[in-house]
């Protein structure tokens, strides 16, 4: 496969070799520090040895292949054309296990980032990103911590592989993280880690509406960094909703919609809510089709945020999507394991504990109006008594100066009207006391109602509660050699858009890497090894468009003069189709 030295030009170009190299010496030597027994076969190979085998896990997609098992029945050339041979299963295996021992992945990762901002975006300038959460599934049948995977549309072990790339699309690194991760909890520390690393400042982030959550805007907000997320469509957002700053604007690139900066109408929820808001509608509708959210910079205008987010569709999504296709993004490598608590389970289980605690708070309440209602029924009753108690006394004194006026032969008018209010007043006090308790005693009816249904309701969430296994161990992945894997198939994706984008001829700018595969990397030719210049002959292709684009193809990638690991000059050339020149004739 001949088309491979395509690849290994744009490996040396990019810096890659040397970085790689020093970052595996330091991990090893750091190794070394913390176990001095028992020497790794790793430590004795030169670095020469070494790529003979990271280039083997390198392009395994080119060969066709996923897993390094898969080379234990491979019968092709393999990478003869660069070593003069293939190593087999278990050899490889065994150097991708040693790698997992010294904990390269992270590291390298991390090596790789720096490796690539400075080769595609050299300077000093803010970068701003794009962010996404990529979840591959893992099929076991073993209990393991589970998520939820868009593509599959259904809960289930897996692991979260956070990508981040940069402007035009090209991929700055990638990370492995456990499956029931949430992205508010490690985006701000990753994007201020990288920020350090690259000795530049982020501009802002753009990512999908599953960091559009309060949490996440909470955090930037603490931070002092800015993103751009979008609102998830759930439910209906009206206009009515909303309270629009300044005039609306045409979208960038979009004349059918317009938009502009908003806030939230109902006031403490806008007071309480961190996130610069920017609708966008379709012109001529009221109601806005999108809600973008976060911490937007300032002078991004209302019209440029959707434009903004728009391009993470086709610099990161279809990116994605080309990994899938070409590296083989969702295959998983290593199966070691560590028996750890559930936290799935314990996180149902705290779910579960809030809903008790919600129910023994409402029964307490419940209980507290309860024993409220019964003290004011015995206030009521003795305000009662108290009240009839002082009209019946004043009664007892009107009969008696009734009886005395009545035996003295005096005018007994005024005391009779007195005695008919007192007698009066005592039936209105009485039917009002009836009242009032009546009222009460209907409010303590339904609080005995509702305490009955509390008690029913607390009965069933503490059953739900107390069923959750939370005592059992589940399977936690060990991730190390998912992210080894995962720092060649971005370096495999880095290489090919550097291929594509300074040897490719125009018409091949746009080649994914799975077609760039089967077109140019698989391409068999011959390789004469000079003293004084390697040189590449491609077989030619079978159709002239074809074969007119390897030969812009060829040109270009001989004017760059790139040169082999020891210094020769590299040429790369694509035979004549002696059918073409037949029919020319």
């Amino acid at each position: 496969m001949p088309g491979l030295f395509s690849l290994e030009a744009a490996k040396q170009e990019m810096g890659i070799t040397k970085a790689l190299e020093d970052c595996l010496e330091t991990v090893c030597q750091e190794y070394r520090e913390s176990h001095p027994t028992p020497s790794l076969r790793l430590f004795v190979n030169e670095p020469e040895t070494w790529w003979h085998k990271l280039d083997h896990l390198l392009y395994l997609p080119i060969l066709g292949l996923i897993r390094p098992r898969d080379l234990y029945y491979y019968q092709g050339e393999g990478l003869n054309v660069l070593y003069g041979f293939t190593y087999k299963y278990l050899t490889l295996e065994h150097f991708l296990g040693h790698l997992t021992r010294v904990q390269v992945g992270y590291p390298l990762a991390n090596t790789l980032v720096c490796r690539y901002s400075q080769a595609w975006y050299a300077g000093v300038e803010p970068l701003f990103i794009f962010t996404d959460w990529h979840v591959k599934p893992h099929w076991t049948k073993y209990p393991a911590h589970s998520g939820h995977v868009t593509m599959w549309e259904r809960v289930m072990p897996g692991t979260k592989q956070l990508l981040i790339n940069g402007p035009e699309g090209h991929l700055l690194g990638g990370w492995n993280y456990p499956v029931d991760t949430h992205l508010s909890h490690v985006l701000v520390d990753l994007e201020a880690d990288l920020a350090d690393q690259l000795q530049r400042p982020i501009a802002y982030n753009v990512f999908d509406s599953e960091g559009g959550g309060l949490p996440t805007a909470e955090r930037y907000a603490e931070a002092g960094r800015d993103y751009i997320s979008v609102l998830p469509r759930q439910g209906e957002q009206s206009l009515a909703a909303f309270e629009w700053l300044g005039e609306w604007e045409l979208v960038e690139e979009d004349p059918d919609h317009e938009a502009v900066h908003a806030r939230w109408r109902d006031s403490q929820k806008a007071q309480e809510d961190p996130r610069r808001l920017v609708l966008m509608r379709r012109i001529g509708d009221a109601d806005p089709t999108r809600v973008y959210a976060g911490r937007i910079p300032e002078h991004l205008p209302a019209g440029s945020v959707p434009a903004c987010f728009r391009r993470r569709w086709q610099h990161q999504e279809r990116v994605i999507r080309q990994m899938v296709n070409g590296v083989n993004l969702n295959a998983n490598f290593g199966y070691a394991y560590r028996e750890v608590s559930n936290r799935t389970q314990r996180r149902r289980w705290e779910e579960a504990q809030e809903r008790v605690e919600a129910s023994e708070r409402r029964l307490a309440e419940q209980k507290e109006a309860l024993t409220h209602l019964w003290h004011k029924v015995v206030a009521l009753r003795e305000t009662y008594r108290q009240e009839r108690k002082a009209l019946e006394e004043k009664i007892e004194a009107h009969v008696l100066d009734l009886t005395q006026r009545q035996e003295a032969g005096l005018v007994c008018q005024r005391t009779l009207r007195g005695l008919r209010s007192r007698q009066c007043q005592i039936d209105e006090l009485t039917k009002r006391f009836q009242r009032r308790r009546c009222r009460l005693l209907e409010r303590v009816a339904q609080h005995r109602t509702r305490q009955s249904k509390l008690h029913r309701e607390l009965a069933k969430r503490r059953a739900v509660r107390d069923a959750i296994d939370t005592e059992s161990l589940c399977r936690e992945r060990d991730l190390e050699k998912d992210q080894i894997m995962l720092d060649m198939q971005g370096l495999l994706l880095n290489l090919h858009d550097w291929a594509r984008c300074h040897y490719f001829a125009p018409e091949w700018r746009r080649l994914e890497l799975d077609k760039a595969i089967e077109m140019v990397y698989r391409k068999p030719g011959r390789v004469r090894w000079g003293q004084q210049e390697i040189e590449v002959t491609l077989e030619p292709y079978r159709y002239p468009d074809q074969q007119q684009a390897m030969e812009e193809t060829c040109r270009r990638f001989n004017e760059s003069h790139v040169r082999w690991r020891d210094g020769q000059p590299l040429r790369i050339y694509v035979a004549q189709n002696i059918n073409f020149q037949l029919c020319d004739c």
